[in-house]
C-alpha cells in the first residue's frame, strides 16, 4: 500500500513494495491460513535491507546468516523446510545458493519458489500438501 508521508513542505511519496515483498507477504498471508488446517508454523528471518555498517556488524555477530532463506516452516518431530521465495526475474545471491546446497548435505528440504503471485502461493500450497500432516 502507498501512502503519503510528511507535512505540506516535506511531502512526498512512499515507494510502492517491491514485488517479491508483495509475494512474500502473500505467502506468509497463506501460510497463516493453512495453519489451521496443517500442523506447523513458520517465520521470516529479517535479513533483507539497508543498515548502517556498524548495526549490519552487530547483528551479524548475534548470529544473522547472509543467505537465509525468506520462510521456516517447522512442523512434527522437529523437522524443519526452508523457502525462498524469488519473483519472477529474481536471482539468487552467491549466499543463498551456498545456504541451499548446505541444506542438501544437511537433509533439509529446501525450496525456490518463483514466479509471480498466483504461481508463488500455488508452489506452497504443494509443498505444504506433501511435507506437513493435516492437523487431527
Amino acid at each position: 500500500m502507498r501512502g503519503i508521508v510528511g507535512g505540506e513542505s516535506g511531502r512526498h511519496e512512499e515507494p510502492p513494495m517491491t514485488k517479491e515483498a508483495d509475494i512474500q507477504i502473500a505467502c506468509n498471508d497463506y501460510l497463516t491460513f493453512l495453519s489451521n488446517t496443517y500442523t506447523f508454523r513458520h517465520f521470516h528471518v529479517p535479513n533483507e535491507g539497508k543498515r548502517s555498517i556498524y548495526y549490519h556488524a552487530k547483528m551479524k555477530r548475534m548470529g544473522l546468516k547472509s543467505g537465509c532463506p525468506d520462510i521456516i516452516v517447522e512442523y512434527p518431530q522437529g523437522k524443519l523446510l526452508y523457502i525462498e521465495l524469488k519473483a519472477p526475474k529474481g536471482r539468487l545471491s552467491p549466499n543463498q545458493k551456498l545456504w541451499a546446497v548446505q541444506s542438501k548435505v544437511l537433509g533439509t528440504p529446501h525450496f525456490i519458489v518463483q514466479g509471480g503471485l498466483n504461481e508463488c502461493i500455488e508452489q506452497v500450497r504443494r509443498i505444504v500438501e506433501k511435507y506437513i500432516p493435516i492437523k487431527c
